[in-house]
């Protein structure tokens, strides 16, 4: 494969894509004797690396359809007694090929009675079974029952990628497989996509359009650097922003599901939410600091028994700095349970380092995932009612609720009457106190479905419904 450097300058840049003719390239005559410029040899040169990156990973990428079973009132057939069936597509990547497993996304094949993998330049169908999922990271593992000789791809390492850098899709979108398309890593560590709870996303413009998920991005060695999954479109068609899971990611969750059948979080204890400039004002901390806030710190769990303590400010984990939510909760979330950590905090301006062990996470006390994504998504911003929020609003001791602390006008939420200072005692019929309940109740919620909420103002319970907007 050539690895060499595609662009040597900004002379040649301009020349192979015909933005400049400045440059005054010398012409030669190629092997049919025609005169080539050397923005031609360096376009060729590109041409030649995309085809043979194409031709390497190409046996590597599958097609995926599924079929599903749905009830007989979801198909407006009052006197059929059996289901019918409706399928999915999607993409898939071949990653063990003597055990045939392959890697997709969890949402290519959720619900899914039947799964079916078409191999490159084959019409056969294989069947295949799910050896494991993650939703949390939207990623899943397959094994194709009784496969013929296979080619797996090679996992690179996605932190070696710098944005501007050439990559491949690879997948079947709208059904057509096999299909590749050429674009740079347009950003990397993308955290509030809302698409999964554990975000760090590369960002690129290569096509990627509905089938391409789960299917393959590859950096100019031809290795996998990324896991097509989202799209931000208007459209429901390509626009530019593609969403791909990375390799490092990648790598702990597959190597689990493939051992365990599904992946083992760690725990810290914390509530963190952002650090903007009005928190930084309050808390009387250099506009210029980074960081990430702790609005509570549960009982009972590594933060607590370390010291945590509410209103710190964390600015950094292992030595590195830290300035999202998101990424800091996949770091908390990929490290091995039973395993130090050491963070920096600022508490009252003064630097503190802490040490808690990290423990296995339960499912009640994760910290938050989601929440900034899902309230960007929904259109308003939750406050958990404390006892000191519940004394000033003359509530029992005993009630649960959260309170709508900021609410988009243009929201789907405001136009159907939610306001701030609402409370919102349960979702979709099922009581929430905090934004972890909050997602339990939207987690199997689609765009344009209805989401319920009983909401309580100035004393007067309401229902009220608005539709569920899609990932921004």
């Amino acid at each position: 494969m050539n690895t060499t450097p595609l662009f040597r300058s900004a002379c040649a840049i301009a020349l192979a894509l015909s933005f400049s003719t400045a440059c005054n390239p010398e012409s030669s005559p190629d092997e049919t004797g025609r005169a080539t410029t050397t923005g031609q040899k360096v376009a060729d040169h590109l041409g030649q690396d995309f085809e043979t990156i194409a031709n390497h990973i190409l046996p590597t990428v599958v097609s995926i359809s599924t079929v599903q079973k749905m009830p007989n009132d979801k198909v407006h057939a009052p006197f059929q007694e059996d289901s019918q069936e409706s399928g999915g597509l999607g993409s898939g990547v071949i990653i063990d090929a003597e055990k045939g497993y392959v890697l997709t996304n969890n949402h290519v094949i959720t619900d899914a009675n039947e799964i079916l993998i078409t191999l490159q330049n084959e019409t056969r169908r294989y069947e295949a079974e799910v050896i494991g999922t993650d939703p949390p990271t939207d990623l899943a593992i397959l094994k194709i029952k009784k496969p013929p000789r296979l080619k797996a791809a090679v996992l690179g390492d996605s932190s070696r990628l710098k944005v501007g850098e050439w990559v491949l899709a690879i997948g079947s979108p709208f059904g057509l497989d096999s299909t590749v398309t050429a674009g740079i890593i347009s950003a990397k560590s993308r955290a509030e996509v809302g698409v999964a709870d554990f975000e760090d996303f590369l960002q690129t413009d290569a096509a990627i359009n509905p089938g391409n998920s789960g299917g393959a991005l590859v950096n100019i060695q031809g290795e996998l650097i990324g896991i097509n999954t989202a799209i931000a479109t208007r459209t429901m068609g390509y626009m530019g922003i593609g969403f791909a899971i990375p390799s490092d990611m990648i790598k702990r969750v597959m190597q689990e599901l493939i051992e365990k059948g599904k992946v083992t979080r760690s725990q810290l204890g914390v509530y963190i939410e952002r650090l903007d400039e009005s928190l930084k004002k309050g808390l009387k901390i250099n506009s210029e600091q980074e960081g990430i806030l702790v609005s509570e710190v549960i009982p009972g769990t590594p933060a607590a028994e370390a010291g945590f303590k509410k209103y710190d400010v964390i600015i950094a984990i292992n030595g590195q700095s830290v300035t999202q939510v998101q990424n800091f909760r996949n770091q908390v979330a990929l490290t091995p349970p039973g395993k130090k950590i050491s963070i920096q905090i600022l508490r009252n301006g003064t630097p503190i380092a802490l040490t808690p062990l990290l423990r296995e996470a339960s499912a009640a006390t994760q910290e938050g995932p989601g929440n900034d994504a899902l309230a960007e998504r929904l259109g308003f911003q939750l406050e958990p009612l404390n006892d000191e929020i519940k004394g000033q609003l003359g509530l029992p001791q005993d009630f649960n609720g959260l309170a709508v602390t900021e609410i988009e006008p243009l929201s789907s939420a405001a136009q159907q009457g939610l306001q701030r200072g609402d409370l919102i005692t349960e979702v979709n019929q099922k009581s929430v106190s905090s934004w972890e309940d909050v997602i339990q109740a939207l987690k199997n919620v689609k765009p344009g479905d209805a989401v319920l909420l009983n909401t309580i103002r100035n004393g007067q319970s309401q229902i009220m419904a608005f539709k569920m907007p899609p990932p921004q």
